[in-house]
């Protein structure tokens, strides 16, 4: 269990973010967060190229989403996009492939569709659903680009299925001169000097080499920090609560959680257990 003496500082986590900014790539999730954070512009563009589609329009954004489901279990999304249509991407990099797992695929697909509806709407009102994993090997280890998973009825032909639920991985090892390929290159690029694109250029310039750049980002980077730690006092308190040993004011001075949320935690857990 971590103690609050554990936990770094604002200055600390800026001190430390600051010296880790020559090394960062867009394949690391905190700092591609903040490369995107408030640019549905470069979102777009992506999108565009991993979804061959040159109509695709990003209408809403948001970065480091957090998403969770009635036992706690929570995903933060490292990019949300919503397109025209109502479609919805949450686009995920993995620098190992034990985070890129086809159930790990299937849970945050999952969340999605359990955070889209509200009570007693209609389930033809879910979204058409993307989630886009883009890995830094080639998970499925066949050398083709890309690799996009759709549901089938296997006795009728391979007929699609229908649900609107799509997860395709993107290939980080693909180097192939086409533009998904520069892409890639682009995504595993320190020097924004080194990258093909050069809107992704200058925004990693202004990110890393301009004084209210490194400011945006430690701003941006330090909010992400602090829902991590937020996210990991809520788990420790859960494991409290079910252990059922300690009262709600003993789980607050461990975890430094209002008390209020332990017991919004507490009833969560309740109903789960009932």
């Amino acid at each position: 269990m971590s103690s609050a003496s554990e936990i770094k500082t604002p200055e600390q986590i800026k001190s430390e973010i600051l010296a880790k900014i020559p090394e960062f790539k867009l394949m690391d999730d905190t700092y591609m967060s903040a490369f995107f954070n408030g640019r549905k512009d470069l979102i777009q563009f992506v999108l565009r190229i991993i979804m061959s589609d040159d109509e695709l329009v990003v209408t809403n954004d948001k970065t480091q989403k957090v998403m969770k489901n009635l036992q706690g279990r929570s995903i933060t999304l490292d990019v949300d996009a919503i397109l025209n249509g109502g479609k919805e991407v949450d686009v995920e990099v993995q620098q190992e492939n034990s985070g890129a797992k086809p159930k790990r695929a299937r849970f945050h697909s999952s969340m999605m569709d359990s955070n889209s509806l509200m009570p007693m709407q209609d389930f033809e009102l879910l979204p058409e659903t993307y989630v886009i994993f883009i890995t830094s090997h080639d998970y499925w280890g066949k050398g083709l680009p890309i690799y996009t998973i759709n549901r089938h009825i296997e006795e009728m032909d391979m007929m699609p299925f229908g649900d609107m639920e799509h997860i395709i991985y993107v290939n980080g090892e693909n180097n192939a001169d086409t533009p998904l390929g520069k892409l890639m290159h682009d995504f595993k690029c320190k020097e924004p000097k080194d990258m093909y694109y050069k809107n992704l250029a200058d925004r990693a310039n202004h990110l890393k080499n301009t004084q209210g750049g490194r400011e945006e980002m430690c701003k941006i980077m330090e909010e992400i920090s602090g829902e991590n730690v937020r996210q990991e006092k809520i788990k420790t308190a859960v494991r409290m609560l079910a252990d059922g040993s300690l009262t709600f004011e003993q789980i607050v001075k461990f975890t430094e959680l209002p008390i209020e949320t332990i017991k919004e935690l507490a009833s969560q857990l309740a109903s789960i257990t009932a």
